[in-house]
């Protein structure tokens, strides 16, 4: 499948300066990387790649300018502002998901019920980042929002109807019912979210193959892995040295297992004799990414002429 929604100017920036270190093995030696051209261009061109959503934790308490729990708060607007559990975590829903939540406008022991009868997010008794957590004990009950999981650590964020305005409280996993007001509900899931702090090195890319398939297109694999937040996309970006840039396409790849892999027709590429450069992007889902790249020749068969890696 195609990939064309990057910016050509911003992907030819990165690509022109990689050509520079790429013609031969020879020429790879002795060329100067400007590697902090080549990652801001990488970094620019990423703003179009679609990424697996990222959580970071909410640590302090929002700021009187922050909309989302103020400005386009019901519970705000309504009177019932913080401190108050359910304006925080209507708010801290809203702000995790950049758009309203559904979720209910009464009283916290009233959320868990209003969220079973319309099935709006999945619901359970596992925590999960980003989740909202629900009580029914006392008289009009308790929600939080799931900030962290560290093991059978559990870090929420809170605010507590006319008390405190905002705050950090850890509990234990499967202590729930013995923690806040009691009377535990269950998690209502606003998504799946990767921890954006618990990953911090770019995937694993090796073992780039390309190989030539009965003349009509360049079959090329990678080997590729990610222990931590694991792979989110690979793109396989062509195009040819006859006419500089004007055929690059981002070829978006498919991930079994640890290999990558995509099929590049040569009619995608005018159908050319010649320099191929193939490049190989893959991305984990803390949004890093590592780069590879080859040159080969469209001819009798295929000769790599030289590699180049990247990783951010």
């Amino acid at each position: 499948m195609k990939k064309n929604s990057i910016k050509r100017a911003c992907v030819s920036l990165a690509f022109v300066l990689c050509l520079g270190i790429m013609p031969s093995t020879v020429m790879a030696e002795e060329a100067a990387v400007d590697l902090t051209q080549i990652t801001q261009a990488v970094e620019t061109a990423e703003e179009t790649v679609s990424l697996p959503n990222l959580f970071s934790a909410r640590t302090t308490a929002p700021g009187a300018d922050n909309s989302y729990f103020f400005a386009n708060n019901p519970y705000a607007q309504g009177g019932y502002g913080m401190p108050n559990c359910t304006a925080y975590a209507f708010g801290r829903a809203y702000e995790i998901l950049g758009t309203t939540p559904n979720l209910c406008m009464g009283n916290a022991n009233s959320w868990w019920a209003y969220n079973q009868s319309t099935g709006y997010y999945p619901s359970g008794s596992t925590p999960k980042l980003g989740a909202v957590i629900c009580w029914g004990g006392s008289s009009d009950g308790h929600v939080a929002i799931v900030e962290a999981i560290n093991g059978d650590t559990v870090t929420l964020s809170e605010s507590t109807y006319s008390g405190i305005y905002f705050q950090n409280y850890t509990y234990t996993i499967g202590a729930e019912d013995a923690t806040s007001v009691g009377g535990f509900q269950g998690y209502l899931y606003l998504g799946d979210y990767i921890d954006a702090a618990s990953d911090t090195t770019a995937p694993a890319l090796s073992d780039v193959l390309v190989t030539d398939y009965q003349d009509e297109g360049i079959n090329v694999t990678a080997l590729v892995s990610d222990d931590l937040s694991g792979i989110a996309q690979v793109y396989f970006p062509v195009w040819t040295e006859n006419g500089g840039q004007d055929d690059l396409v981002w070829h978006e790849g498919t991930v079994s297992g640890n290999v990558a892999s995509c099929f590049i027709p040569y009619s995608d590429h005018n159908t050319e004799l010649g320099d191929y450069n193939v490049h190989v992007y893959t991305y984990d889902n803390a949004g890093h990414y590592s780069m590879m790249g080859t040159s080969i020749t469209k001819a009798d068969n295929f000769t790599s002429l030289g590699k180049v890696a990247l990783e951010s």
